[in-house]
């Protein structure tokens, strides 16, 4: 496809290897890993993947930790023209056993630390051909991780990827069924990343900022004439500029052709970026598609945790000691990270843009990122594994001014439709469609689940949602969370976001459960906070006034803990399952 290689990710990796062999790329622990390393041992894994057989469109799943390995092994088997399919690393070997035999894999690599989930589904999984581990095996058929890297040869295999080729297979949550495996391809990405850039650049630079925030933010970008720039930018005729949509569309194609381009990009090469999304696994396409843009445009410096385990204060230290300028979390991580007591004593000022997606972040919390960060704008970001993912996203860097459930504008086409597919007029709920060249393939060998979604070129989020006077996109809930009480309709959403106000509440979870005088009663299932003390009539209590009488849960679980998936995303069927027996 390109100059360097037709493999599009190779094509990259071999001109930010020419040209910034000693650039960092990831820093975990005591490592500092340049892209040349990295590059190196990238190509060595491809030729040994394709020595033992692993050819274009092959299935190759492994599950690591956000970590090196996780990033050479992904960029790997895409140089060898397979199709990688991270595996969630909180898997239980059932779970293990489905996804891979699902997804005909034929070569399994993985980190000694999750053996006890791996291995003993392996000998289940039909297609397996070849077992890699990166430690100490208890599989005799196990070949070492490095061993595996140092019998293939540090050469381009020149396998030819096009941008219709699947990426990626990532497997959905699973939070309402069996996980499905989405299949995304390289043009969906470049897509989704051109048209990120494009809505991005133009909404923050359009937007009015608190001066002391624009001071700080201008301080630390790597410009001269600083003392000009910042007025500039501030300006209403520069805003006015910047909000015109011819430059939008110059933006987007610079952006795309740049990422496809290494001969663009390589000028760029030196300007990294360091970031850290320590709450948002790489197995997921939130995190994942960063993977693919670094390996594009070769700006990323990713600083990692040696461990999976979320650590706040060990989080803050190293953006002290790192500089880190970008940071994204799911907002369970981010209410740690703001709860954290000593948080204060560590210099963030590095930090230029912070991002949260995989869940609702609530007003108060968005404030509190703000006020932490106080030289960073926010994104608040909506997406979806078919979208690749991202379709929406508010801008914020003023505390005073956000919008309580609102991911702003779409940047993908979108309406907002009703239960038959037609359109609906500003300001009514409905189910969100969107269209975008940016959507899924499919899900991997199931036609009739594709069909159900994919109509007309729209893709049927599930979600539901209005559009308000400025096209903001404003959520309201999953479509099949509602919960019908006596003719009236109650969002979990809405209950949830009163009771997680309460002092006390660490955790909140609203469902529906059967109830033979009102069809389907409201039920509040409550996580206390360490070391608080909950009673459900202060609950109850706490609830009154605040809402409507009928969303009043009719009844309240205090439980010990409210289980939730590695993003921190509440698994609502686990909670129906153990706490949703009829009243």
């Amino acid at each position: 496809m390109g100059k360097n290689s037709p493999n599009i990710i190779a094509n990259s990796l071999v001109s930010i290897a020419k040209y910034n062999p000693s650039g960092e790329h990831m820093i975990c622990g005591d490592r500092r890993i340049t892209w040349g390393e990295d590059i190196l041992r990238t190509f060595k894994m491809a030729q040994a993947l394709k020595k033992a057989g692993i050819g274009k469109g092959d299935k190759v799943t492994f599950m690591f930790h956000n970590s090196p390995a996780f990033v050479e092994t992904n960029a790997a088997i895409q140089v060898a023209g397979a199709i990688p399919v991270p595996m969630n690393y909180r898997f239980i070997p059932g779970e293990v056993e489905y996804q891979g035999t699902h997804c005909d894999a034929k070569a399994m690599i993985y980190d000694n630390i999750w053996a006890e989930s791996v291995e003993p589904a392996l000998e289940n999984i039909p297609n397996i051909k070849h077992v890699i581990c990166r430690g100490k095996s208890g599989i005799s058929r196990a070949v070492d991780y490095e061993e595996f890297i140092d019998s293939g040869t540090a050469e381009d295999p020149a396998v030819e990827t096009t941008l219709e080729d699947v990426a990626v297979m990532i497997y959905t949550g699973g939070t309402t069924g069996r996980p499905k495996g989405v299949l995304l391809t390289y043009g969906a990405h470049v897509e989704m990343f051109s048209t990120m850039f494009a809505s991005a650049t133009t909404r923050t630079l359009s937007l009015d900022i608190p001066l002391e925030r624009h001071k700080l933010m201008v301080e630390k970008m790597e410009i001269p004439g600083k003392w000009f720039i910042g007025p500039l930018l501030r300006s209403k005729t520069f805003k006015k500029i910047m909000s015109r949509p011819g430059i939008y569309d110059f933006l987007k194609e610079s952006s795309h052709n740049t990422y496809l381009d290494p001969e663009r990009a390589k000028g760029r090469y030196d300007r990294t970026t360091k970031s850290m999304s320590p709450s948002m696994p790489y197995f997921h396409v939130a995190a994942y598609q960063g993977l693919i843009a670094n390996s594009l445009n070769g700006r990323g410096c990713a600083v990692l945790l040696e461990s999976p385990k979320f650590d706040p204060e060990l989080i803050l230290q190293l953006v002290e000691k790192e500089e880190v300028q970008g940071m994204a979390n799911v907002p369970t991580g981010w209410k740690k990270l703001v709860s954290l007591p000593d948080r204060a004593k560590y210099n963030v000022s590095s930090i230029r843009a912070v991002t949260t997606g995989g869940g609702v972040c609530s007003k108060e919390l968005k404030k509190q990122i703000l006020e932490m960060f106080p030289g960073a704008m926010l994104v608040d970001a909506l997406g979806q594994t078919e979208m690749t993912p991202v379709t929406s996203f508010r801008v914020d860097g003023d505390p005073d001014n956000i919008k309580d459930r609102s991911v702003g504008k779409t940047i993908v086409e979108c309406k907002i439709a009703d239960d038959q597919g037609n359109e609906l007029p500003k300001g009514e709920t409905g189910e969100v469609y969107y269209r975008s060249n940016s959507v899924m393939k499919g899900y991997y060998k199931d036609e009739e689940k594709t069909k159900e979604v994919l109509e007309k070129g729209w893709f049927k989020s599930g979600d539901l949602g209005f559009l308000d006077e400025n096209d903001e996109l404003i959520t309201v809930d999953r479509k099949n969370e509602c919960i019908n009480t006596g003719g009236e309709k109650v969002f979990p959403l809405e209950v949830e976001e009163i009771i997680q106000t309460h002092p006390k509440v660490d955790s909140v979870c609203v469902i529906g459960v059967p109830d033979e005088e009102w069809g389907s009663s409201v039920r509040a299932v409550v996580q206390a906070k360490p070391g608080e003390k909950l009673e459900v009539q202060e609950i109850m209590d706490f609830c009154r006034g605040k809402m409507a009488g009928y969303k009043i849960p009719r009844s309240i679980k205090i439980v010990e803990e409210i289980p939730v998936s590695p993003v921190g995303k509440v698994l609502r069927q686990k909670v129906r399952d153990s706490f949703g027996a009829r009243v």
